[in-house]
């Protein structure tokens, strides 16, 4: 049977590769023949992996180390790390979860990604809505700062970076949303493709840790009506597909992964998610 995926030999780097869905991720590259780089801060624990490569993703100097033992070219990226960090520093989450993804990709990969490469980003069913411009306004000016510092100054200047509770998950995956719509100028000039995933509740250690069915009483609103959360393979399937050679006219595209959930709120059939208006929640935490 003809390799439509076409992985065998290609040069993948995974972040977030410890544990979930990005350890899914590398294990599938793996069973496709691709050498598999894979950043964490934790030892990546994945069999037939090139190397398992340590990286605080909230430090720039601990990613240009990181990527200075990947090699100078590179076909597939995968930015999958992120954090929830309800009880963390907003800055750390935003770093992490955002920043992060932007500086490997707008000062390092773009000039070390092979043409017809591909990236694809993890970001999130909350995400949701990330076009609206009582949403974007409050992250366009970071995705369009240069470089890590003048990022942090855009997002330190909103100041939202005050609260967390959980907020800066948010916040962070709106932005990493609007950054993927950002990059298609950059790297689709040089015939590179970038998309985005957009998971719903996945039974990872970042989220639901058992898979159980949803307790009917306390519905988790991200499951849409498969009455389960998801599995950390059934996100890494879609996201290496959208880095494959089966999705080549693919790019600036968002697949929602969260069994109908998002449609439901774009059609209006159920309200958002995370309250009665985004913009009205930024605002609220603006003041806290």
């Amino acid at each position: 049977m003809k390799d439509y995926f076409n992985y065998n030999g290609k040069i993948c780097v995974v972040t977030g590769a410890s544990s979930g869905m990005g350890k899914a991720t590398c294990e599938v590259l793996v069973e496709l023949g691709a050498i598999v780089y894979a950043l964490d801060i934790q030892p990546v624990e994945v069999e037939g992996i090139k190397e398992s490569i340590y990286v605080d993703l909230s430090d720039k100097d601990s990613i240009d180390e990181a990527f200075s033992r990947v090699p100078k070219t590179v076909d597939k990226f995968f930015g999958v790390a992120g954090l929830k960090g309800a009880t963390l520093d907003f800055m750390y989450v935003a770093k992490i979860n955002l920043v992060a993804n932007k500086y490997i990709c707008e000062e390092i990969l773009v000039d070390r990604m092979n043409e017809n490469g591909a990236i694809a980003i993890v970001t999130s069913a909350v995400g949701v809505s990330w076009e609206k411009e009582g949403n974007y306004k409050f992250y366009k000016t970071a995705i369009e700062a240069k470089g890590w510092d003048e990022t942090i100054q855009a997002i330190e200047a909103t100041g939202m970076t005050r609260s967390n509770n959980g907020f800066a998950y948010v916040y962070t995956k709106l932005a990493t949303n609007y950054l993927v719509a950002h990059l298609q100028k950059t790297f689709g000039e040089k015939h590179i493709r970038v998309n985005a995933l957009m998971p719903g509740d996945t039974a990872t250690n970042f989220g639901s840790e058992d898979n159980a069915k949803v307790n009917p009483e306390k519905p988790s609103p991200y499951v849409g009506y498969a009455g389960r959360t998801a599995t950390s393979n059934e996100m890494a399937y879609p996201l290496i597909f959208l880095n494959s050679d089966m999705a080549s006219f693919v790019s600036g595209t968002y697949i929602f992964a969260d069994y109908g959930c998002s449609s439901e709120i774009m059609a209006d059939i159920k309200p958002n998610l995370v309250g009665e208006s985004i913009e009205a929640n930024i605002l609220k935490a603006m003041k806290r």
